[in-house]
């Protein structure tokens, strides 16, 4: 495993970071990742090296199950050996229906969802602590003000955005400049090799401010693994238990012509390296040289994972990493 400093904190974690949404999350009747099955996906992480994990209040039915379950296996672990985040804003059921104060960025919900990550996980603090969406109806001073007490009360260690507007981040960060308020030091837009220019805007001001990202669905739901075949109706054809078999918004979300071809560069690339597309698509992003880039891996197997983790051990050349962009940039 190879590591990097994250963006402008101090703390060093691996090159991937590990996913938890999956956990205890169910379609149906369907459960993508039952207890025993996450636990040896945190086992499988871990003996790779990875020491960066990813979760949510959210994840899992009900909500707060993933965060349980890396509290059990965490339980029988160091807690200093690893970087942990969660994150705060959609409405918790985890205990029972949710009230009017059960969601957004307010000073109430915040405090009332840190303590029960916290309980759930068996820790005292959060490395990484986001803010999983944009509250338009609190004021970002409120939410800011309430996050820099929780850091200097020792409860979390950095503070972190998700998915919003460029303007948002930039207007938080000069709120928490001006203000003397603790400043996002880490993202976690939707980027992959595929949906990049959607979200340039945002990234430009991560490179500009030092801001760290940890792109979720670096794999753009799995298609960029390569396992889904194009059929002559211009479908696709997706393996049984892969989110293009369960996920109804799937092709809308994912499967484009410009999807494709990108697809069709990926391929090209690792056949050359001798590594997958999936491990070619997420050290393309390793590789932004303009900010730190540390992709959040979902993995369903041990065998995924490991696979993934592969992508550490190979480089691109400048011609196989513009290859890729240009692949982009051609079906625009």
């Amino acid at each position: 495993m190879e590591y990097t400093t994250l963006g402008n904190t101090g703390t060093t974690v691996s090159k991937l970071c590990f996913g938890t949404w999956r956990f205890g999350k169910t379609h149906g009747n369907t459960v993508e990742t039952d207890r025993e099955e996450a636990h040896d996906l945190l086992d499988t992480a871990w003996e790779n090296g990875i020491n960066f994990i990813d979760t949510a209040n959210v994840y899992g039915d009900p909500d707060g199950t993933s965060e349980k379950w890396i509290g059990e296996w965490l339980a029988d672990h160091d807690r200093e050996d690893f970087v942990i985040a969660s994150k705060v804003y959609f409405p918790f059921d985890g205990w029972g229906e949710p009230g009017p104060n059960d969601s957004g960025l307010g000073r109430k919900h915040v405090r009332a969802q840190v303590e029960g990550t916290l309980e759930r996980l068996g820790t005292d603090y959060l490395d990484l602590y986001y803010i999983h969406r944009w509250d338009d109806d609190t004021p970002i001073e409120e939410t800011l003000s309430v996050l820099t007490e929780l850091v200097r009360e020792g409860k979390v260690h950095y503070l972190g955005a998700s998915s919003m507007a460029a303007w948002k981040l930039t207007k938080a960060l000069w709120t928490s400049d001006v203000e003397g308020l603790e400043r996002f030091d880490v993202t976690q837009p939707m980027v992959n090799a595929v949906e990049y220019d959607e979200v340039s805007d945002y990234l430009d001001v991560c490179a500009d401010q030092d801001v760290a990202v940890c792109p979720y669905s670096p794999l753009a739901g799995g298609f960029l693994t390569g396992k889904y075949e194009r059929t002559d109706e211009g479908g696709f054809e997706a393996p049984d238990g892969s989110r293009g078999s369960l996920d109804d918004m799937f092709d809308e979300y994912y499967v484009t012509e410009r999807a494709w071809d990108v697809l069709d560069a990926v391929e090209s690339v690792a056949d050359e390296v001798g590594a997958t597309p999936a491990q070619v698509s997420l050290r393309w992003l390793i590789e932004q040289d303009r900010f730190t880039c540390v992709p959040i891996v979902g993995a369903r197997t041990p065998e995924q994972l490991e696979e993934n983790v592969g992508a550490v051990e190979i480089d691109l050349t400048d011609e196989q990493f513009e290859r890729i962009d240009a692949a982009r940039a051609d079906t625009e």
